[in-house]
């Protein structure tokens, strides 16, 4: 279900926009705070460097992270015990 928000997010305005203050922090260097959301599947990504995670979207797109980014989830379900 789409809402105004969702709309707004596609608007290839607001993409531009979102891609110039990127472009920006990083020609200047200046460090970034972002904060945004993903949905998807979650599975572990294994590796030699600790513990790393990836989220795989609908679409398709795919975002790996440290777990200690993370700052709030929703949507899963109590764990299970076998």
């Amino acid at each position: 279900m789409a809402d105004g928000h969702d709309e707004a997010r596609r608007d290839p305005s607001f993409i531009d926009e979102i891609n110039a203050r990127l472009v920006d922090a990083a020609r200047r260097g200046a460090p970034l705070e972002l904060v945004f959301a993903v949905r998807g599947r979650v599975e572990p990504v294994p590796g030699r460097h600790g513990e790393r995670w990836r989220v795989r979207t609908t679409r398709g797109n795919v975002v790996t992270f440290r777990p200690e980014f993370v700052i709030a989830f929703a949507g899963a379900s109590e764990p299970t015990t076998k």
